[in-house]
């Protein structure tokens, strides 16, 4: 995919990890215009670490990191922002502001000192709002808004930004299934119809062969593996990376079963 255009995101020979003790070494991809990537693995092998290595939120330990062909480190915080927006978990659970408010900080990277809004930037933000479902928490303070709530402001935050790339780290996390569902949709056709680069990291396999272009995923040994989601759904690889006696991925069916129900 893209193989004669500049990615978006290129990762080479990136190790991750904290006090200069990496967690995942030598990683290295590319993610390229209208690709969605699903990044998995079980807790505590890296996947928030390199999430949040890729966000600049912390030190790489070693390797490089390029967005849209330029050195992260050489961008300006204000110009990332207009190129990558991040959605965290509970990153906005102690925000004192409305949920309109919060969606408009999406557009401040475009904004000069001491600028208000825009007409324009105030329809950006209302259409955010409301692409996700958000519009009937626009007026309500964030204190009061559920988990589920706060997340899809968050991701409407995010949308406001209008970047090229969107960071999500588990998105679906406080979301309930209709919701999930409704995330799921939105960002694939962020990727087919206006061409986004998304990666995001999910504890959900069923939902990452459904919508993800390529899997990401960090075995028990802290391996990084890359496979095309296609194939993946279509071997018996993928019940030998998962190694568990509860479930296996039933290939005739397309779904995952559990074992002796």
């Amino acid at each position: 995919m893209g193989l004669d255009k500049l990615p978006n995101i290129k990762v080479k020979g990136l190790s991750v990890g904290y006090n200069k003790k990496p967690v995942l070494k030598e990683i290295s991809f590319d993610l390229f215009a209208g690709e969605l990537i699903c990044l998995l693995g079980a807790n505590g092998k890296g996947k928030s670490t390199l999430l949040k290595t890729i966000m600049g939120i912390l030190p790489s330990i070693a390797g490089s990191i390029f967005l849209n062909g330029i050195p992260f480190e050489s961008i300006a915080e204000e110009d990332r922002a207009k190129r990558m927006a991040v959605v965290l978990t509970d990153s906005l659970r102690d925000v004192n502001m409305k949920a309109i408010d919060v969606v408009a900080t999406g557009r401040y990277p475009y904004l000069s000192w001491n600028s208000k809004l825009s007409t324009q930037d105030h329809s950006i933000v209302k259409d955010s709002l409301f692409k996700f479902g958000a519009g009937k928490c626009a007026d309500k303070w964030m204190h009061n808004l559920s988990d589920g709530e706060r997340q899809r402001i968050a991701i409407a935050r995010a949308l406001a930004q209008q970047t090229d790339v969107i960071l999500l780290d588990e998105p679906s996390a406080y979301l309930d299934l209709t919701h999930s569902m409704e995330l799921s949709v939105l960002l694939k056709k962020l990727t087919r119809d206006e061409g986004k680069s998304i990666l995001m990291s999910t504890h959900d396999w069923s939902t990452a062969l459904d919508i993800a272009d390529r899997i990401f995923w960090i075995d028990g040994a802290a391996q990084f593996h890359i496979f095309e989601t296609k194939e993946l759904k279509n071997s018996s690889v993928l019940n030998n990376m998962l190694n568990t006696p509860f479930g296996y991925w039933n290939e005739e069916k397309n779904r995952f079963e559990i074992r002796g129900v």
